[in-house]
């Protein structure tokens, strides 16, 4: 009875395939176009012995987040718990720091002969890179998941409970803090605080953004990014973990679930705001605010009023990485390793590169060099041509 039970469905599966009832998957990543021409040469690479993210039996709910910087014509990347500098011409290792602290959580940020990453027990560490000397460390208890933000002065620090540190650079002394009301959902990362003019912009998980002076810590403004749409913490859920960017007299930033939105950067008056979800961060382009919209979708607005410029969709739930821009032209990675090239100014596909590297999880393009790392932590640099 079983075996005829069995036969019986497999005609009734294959019936509802013939007549066209089998449900096709709505989010399903966009087949790729690989007829577009290649425009890299790979130069050199290198392995992590673990993988970038790990759900491992410490308890921590976030994903690693080590993301490599390049700086002053080198990569400097996590590789177990040291942080390794690599010549980016060639792939020489030239120096090796062992860092101190447990389960590293942030990537490294470099910045003013500094290098600051996080670890899983809420500490954050501040290096100098001229003697590789651990200069001071602050224990927050409070994880920073994201990069940091150094200038001249200060470093800044955005925890994943919404409290925005700024710390002297020299000693690690607490300056000031600003702490956001978090909502009662949020799955998401963390910004990382931008600094234009004086100011340091920081985007929070409630979906505002706040304009607070960087010497004394004085907020001017905070506004929300976008209005609420929905009554469940679900549909409240309006996380911003796009850092903000400025232009002129603008800032310009974006938040999942809500909107791309350009306020007035002395007021904190909306000039314009467009119906917009993203995680990612944005790019200005000449007149052009780009961004990935949490449906894989490229597109570009204008800076002015917000009306849309153009779009491409052929990378639609492909899981994108970051655009990054160089010469006029976008390049981003997706879930299958292919590194992508794109017009910034038409959005036309420009070129293609297939690669045996995994989900790419970041890129960043210097003097003609791209460099990219995927989930597994493996870094690949090319020459772009």
């Amino acid at each position: 009875m079983n075996k005829l039970l069995s036969i019986l469905s497999a005609f009734v599966l294959f019936g509802c395939q013939t007549l066209g009832f089998v449900e096709v998957d709505p989010r399903a990543p966009t087949k790729l176009d690989l007829s577009y021409p290649n425009f890299l040469n790979e130069v050199w690479s290198k392995s992590n012995s673990r993988p970038l993210i790990n759900f491992g039996s410490s308890g921590n709910k976030y994903a690693k987040n080590h993301q490599f910087q390049v700086s002053a014509g080198s990569i400097y990347k996590i590789k177990n718990n040291a942080a390794e500098e690599y010549d980016i011409e060639n792939g020489t290792l030239l120096n090796s720091i062992a860092l101190e602290g447990t389960e590293i959580v942030s990537g490294v940020t470099i910045g003013y002969n500094t290098l600051v990453y996080s670890d899983s027990d809420g500490t954050i560490y501040a290096y100098d890179l001229n003697t590789n000397v651990l200069r001071w460390q602050q224990d927050l208890k409070d994880l920073v998941i994201s990069k940091v933000l150094i200038t001249s002065r200060f470093i800044f620090a955005q925890t994943s409970s919404d409290v925005l540190y700024a710390f002297n650079l020299r000693d690690g002394e607490i300056i000031w803090t600003k702490s956001a009301q978090a909502p009662l959902l949020s799955i998401r990362g963390t910004a990382v605080p931008y600094f234009y003019e004086g100011l340091v912009f920081a985007s929070f998980s409630n979906g505002r953004l706040a304009a607070i002076r960087s010497l004394d810590g004085i907020q001017l403004w905070e506004k929300p990014i976008s209005v609420l749409r929905g009554t469940t913490e679900l549909e409240k859920l309006m996380d911003s973990d796009t850092s903000a960017v400025a232009f002129q007299e603008s800032i310009y930033v974006a938040n999942f679930n809500g909107s791309l939105t350009r306020f007035d950067i002395r007021t904190g008056d909306k000039l314009f705001s467009v119906d917009f979800s993203t995680s990612e961060p944005l790019v200005l382009f000449r007149d052009l605010v780009i961004g990935i919209s949490s449906d894989d979708e490229i597109i570009a607005y204008d800076a002015i009023n917000g009306t849309e410029r153009w779009i491409n969709d052929q990378y639609k739930f492909r899981d994108l990485s970051s655009l990054v821009l160089y010469n006029n032209k976008l390049y981003f990675g997706d879930l299958d390793g292919f590194l992508h090239s794109v017009s910034a100014e038409s959005g036309e596909t420009l070129g293609v590169k297939r690669t045996n590297l995994d989900q790419v999880k970041q890129i960043e393009v210097v003097s003609n060099t791209l460099a990219v790392q995927d989930q597994a932590g493996k870094l690949k640099v090319y020459k772009i041509f």
